[in-house]
């Protein structure tokens, strides 16, 4: 198996970070800290730091291609307006009120996935939704603890709900939007924590964030076998997005919830792989 190690990128404690996204046009990574209602960003050409505060839990977001963003928040669905003098909730879908927005992120035809975790164990109120850039929107699952991480190929979207530990993959139906055919593509060892957030390399494999387990696995979606792992010096590794100019960097969020005795929980970190991923696609409502 191929070993690497990820290093501190930004040197702050974040209380969850998670979504990750690059922003190639800018050569910006953007990610959130869900519990601090916070959108960060990273200008790697300038180091220029920013902070957008939020009233609500921000779960995932994506770039709008008018700018701004498309955001997952605990009340809904929204999109901001570049400068945020605008923010408007979209009519539907509407959350479980025991529940918030969790991982989400637009797909390559540039729909908005998603995901909604439980706010209280146990309940399993948590569902996946889609929106269409022409404003449709369709529940896609229900009945999940933790919806998690995406990714996307052809028409195979590969899903993670936290406590199956499992990778899932289904067929989507664009026209009716639906999903089909589950079949589990990944099985995730319990030694190593549980999956949490996901992206794809340009070879279909899978790099899946293992949440208390320190680390970033490489997975073959077709054998359910890890290829690579990417050590993490925080063991709550929660989400990981290509980027970089050659798109081949990878960059991990993790989080410090419960984990004061961690000097590195909740920073950022990156690591250079001889891999390249997908890029983050914008949505273009």
């Amino acid at each position: 198996m191929e070993l690497y190690k990820a290093e501190i990128l930004i040197d702050q404690r974040h209380l969850l970070g998670e979504g990750p996204v690059w922003d190639k046009d800018n050569n910006t990574l953007h990610y959130v800290d869900i519990m601090n209602n916070a959108l960060h960003s990273l200008n790697m050409t300038t180091g220029v730091r920013t902070r957008i505060g939020l009233t609500q839990n921000i779960g995932c977001f994506a770039l709008r291609e008018k700018g701004g963003f498309i955001m997952g928040l605990a009340a809904g669905i929204y999109l901001r307006s570049s400068d945020g003098t605008h923010i408007s909730k979209l009519p539907s879908p509407d959350f479980d009120p025991h529940t918030r927005a969790n991982d989400g992120k637009c797909d390559p035809d540039g729909r908005f996935w998603c995901g909604t975790a439980d706010q209280v164990d146990g309940v399993l109120k948590g569902e996946l939704f889609v929106v269409t850039p022409d404003g449709r929107c369709a529940k896609l699952l229900d009945k999940l603890a933790c919806a998690n991480g995406l990714a996307f190929k052809g028409d195979t979207v590969y899903f993670i709900d936290s406590p199956r530990r499992r990778v899932e993959q289904y067929t989507f139906d664009a026209e009716s939007l639906t999903l089909s055919d589950m079949r589990i593509a990944v099985e995730i060892d319990p030694a190593h924590g549980l999956p949490d957030g996901m992206t794809m390399d340009t070879e279909g494999m899978l790099w899946v964030a293992h949440w208390g387990g320190g680390f970033v696995g490489r997975y073959d979606p077709a054998t359910g076998e890890m290829l690579a792992k990417v050590t993490v010096p925080a063991s709550q590794s929660s989400s990981c997005c290509f980027g970089g100019e050659d798109m081949q960097t990878l960059f991990i969020t993790s989080a410090a919830i419960g984990k004061d005795d961690e000097p590195h929980a909740g920073k950022i970190f990156a690591v250079h792989l001889p891999y390249k991923g997908v890029d983050s696609p914008k949505f273009p409502g």
